[in-house]
């Protein structure tokens, strides 16, 4: 018995580091485009609910708690959101974008809620939300 409780304490001891280290890369593996894509999100929530979106920076702190990850971006300055952008299915203006998307190309998010990336010669041509 003491045998099997050993054995079965060493599985558990050298599957763990295992386990954990598969939650690890989805983790890490967020880029920019699941961050548009949660300020798509915020957008479309707040549409729902008939909520005008942030027109400005210190209107972010109101729809803040839908954005845990893209808002310090916002704050950075990395990620840039056309403010008062809202949600409007099928516009394919863009609404936020990476900040190098300017100049490199980068993802970008549209009215509707599309998360695509774009190089910088597309991202010039494509209108922007007012």
């Amino acid at each position: 018995m003491r045998r099997f409780a050993f054995h079965t304490a060493v599985i558990v001891f050298l599957a763990l580091p295992a386990g954990c280290g598969e939650n690890r890369p989805a983790v890490q593996g967020l880029n920019r485009k699941d961050h548009l894509d949660e300020i798509g999100q915020m957008m479309k929530g707040v549409s729902e609910e008939g909520r005008k979106p942030p027109s400005k920076l210190s209107e972010l702190e109101s729809v803040e708690p839908m954005l845990p990850l893209a808002g310090p971006l916002l704050r950075s300055g990395e990620l840039i959101y056309v403010w008062g952008a809202a949600y409007v299915p099928g516009s394919q203006k863009v609404a936020a974008f990476e900040k190098k998307a300017e100049a490199e190309g980068g993802w970008v998010l549209l009215q509707d809620g599309t998360v695509k990336e774009v190089t910088a010669d597309e991202f010039r041509a494509t209108p922007k939300a007012k």
